[in-house]
């Protein structure tokens, strides 16, 4: 018996398992305004929630033009669970993106993510996602518009109870 073909399936299940989306984001826990979220108002204030202490290195707000728009946010000089600002420029109507990136020491790699959401014009009516109504304090970490709800636990089947 050769163990060469046991050794190469075991080396490809590594690759393929290291470079799984299950390790994409680890430190991103939940944030307001919660992915594809439509906002009525201009300024918004952003909050982004981590799993653990998180060295966060850089967070703007970038418009689908790639301008960036000024924000409050200053960089921590220890590691943060939470990070909130806010824009200081009205935005126009239009789909924005908050970026964030840093180093999650916890797991010894960087990290970062992108919440996108989008500025409604004035007189229009924000589109609430009911799934996403506030708790105390925040979202539910895995809105409808989530591209994370399986590794969060959203897309999974509810038991039977």
């Amino acid at each position: 018996m050769r163990p060469a073909p046991a050794i190469t399936a075991l080396l490809a299940g590594l690759v393929v398992g290291a470079c799984s989306p299950a390790f994409a984001q680890c430190a991103f826990d939940q944030s307001v305004p919660n992915a594809n979220d439509v906002l009525g108002e201009s300024e918004p204030a952003v909050t982004i929630d981590f799993t653990d202490e998180f060295e966060l290195h850089e967070v703007k707000v970038i418009g689908s033009d790639n301008a960036e728009w000024a924000t409050d946010w200053t960089r921590p000089t220890a590691q943060v669970r939470q990070t909130a600002f806010r824009v200081t420029q009205p935005l126009p109507p239009g789909k924005y993106m908050v970026i964030w990136n840093g180093y999650f020491r916890r797991h010894y790699h960087a990290d970062g993510g992108s919440i996108p959401f989008t500025v409604a014009a004035a007189g229009e009516t924000p589109t609430p996602h009911p799934a996403a109504a506030p708790q105390e304090g925040g979202v539910h970490r895995v809105g409808p518009g989530s591209p994370y709800r399986v590794l969060l636990g959203g897309g999974a089947p509810q038991p039977a109870r």
